[in-house]
């Protein structure tokens, strides 16, 4: 959180620094914490707000959901924590690179 706090005041001073006028110095905002521990457990750290647990836990999604560009794309993504909260899927998810093979046309 604190990277798109740096952002959003870098994007105002860069604007500020055409217009020749001072710029701003940053200040962190903490919003709180969320961590989730596992299958309907989690904990949120939030400013007056501690919650554990499921309620937690649906808290991390809807966080997690709302930073998700385009409704489609938050949709889709919805869709398969659902899918897989009621199957128990717990397929493995890996990006792998794999160097080709000298000769190859990829």
């Amino acid at each position: 959180m604190e990277a798109i706090q740096q952002g959003h005041l870098l994007a105002k001073n860069l604007k500020r620094m055409q217009k020749n006028e001072s710029l701003s110095v940053f200040h962190y905002n903490n919003q709180g914490s969320l961590a989730t521990i596992g299958r309907n457990k989690a904990v949120a750290d939030l400013k007056k707000l501690k919650l554990h647990g499921f309620t937690a836990w649906a808290v991390w999604m809807l966080v997690h959901l709302r930073s998700i560009l385009g409704v489609r794309n938050k949709l889709t993504v919805l869709f398969d924590w659902v899918w897989n909260y009621f199957t128990y899927d717990q397929s493995m998810r890996f990006i792998l690179f794999i160097k080709p093979r000298k000769g190859s046309k990829i």
